[in-house]
């Protein structure tokens, strides 16, 4: 190939690569950090990680299993709360479980709003990633404290590529791009 040829692929790629950027910023793409869309139900993660010691599977059962954590079916949270009601021994109401029941009552799932989310063209599997050991924390971060839940940590590609050099794990493009 000669100089002039190559000269003449750059323009091209630079014209790719700058539609691959405005792309992924119009559709697609990742969430920002510190999104923290409003839910439902506000659901306060300290009560029943912190104070009952839950374990994120037991709502987000198929992250260790499948690409995606899933989200909590009506029917996982009426598991407790059939007993657990929007009232309280001593009368005062707990609006948020009325909501709750009220998706139960009508058999709906509860809408829930995606938080974290990485662009279309990237392959994160869950399920890698917490039978490896990773904690829930180390992307998400400290849900368990936070009322709401946003999005701590930009998830963006540096980022991911900064944990797998750290954890001396493979990084090349074909890890997360297929």
């Amino acid at each position: 190939m000669t100089n002039r040829k190559k000269w003449a692929v750059y323009p091209g790629l630079l014209a790719l690569a700058a539609a691959a950027i405005l792309l992924s910023a119009v559709s697609g793409g990742s969430t920002p950090q510190g999104r923290a869309p409003e839910q439902p139900i506000r659901f306060p993660h300290n009560p029943h990680v912190v104070a009952l010691q839950m374990n994120c599977l037991y709502c987000h059962n198929s992250a260790n299993k499948s690409p995606d954590p899933g989200l909590p079916a009506v029917n996982t949270c009426m598991g407790c709360h059939t007993v657990i009601g929007p009232r309280r021994p001593d009368g005062t109401e707990r609006p948020e479980l009325a909501k709750l029941q009220q998706f139960a009552t009508r058999n709906q799932p509860i809408p829930w709003v995606r938080i974290h989310k990485v662009p279309d063209y990237v392959q994160f599997p869950h399920m890698r990633h917490v039978n490896a050991g990773v904690t829930c924390q180390t992307c998400h971060g400290q849900v368990q404290e936070m009322l709401p839940v946003y999005q701590q940590e930009s998830l963006n590609m540096g980022w991911c590529v900064n944990c797998h050099v750290q954890r001396q794990v493979r990084y090349d493009c074909s890890v997360c791009h297929y």
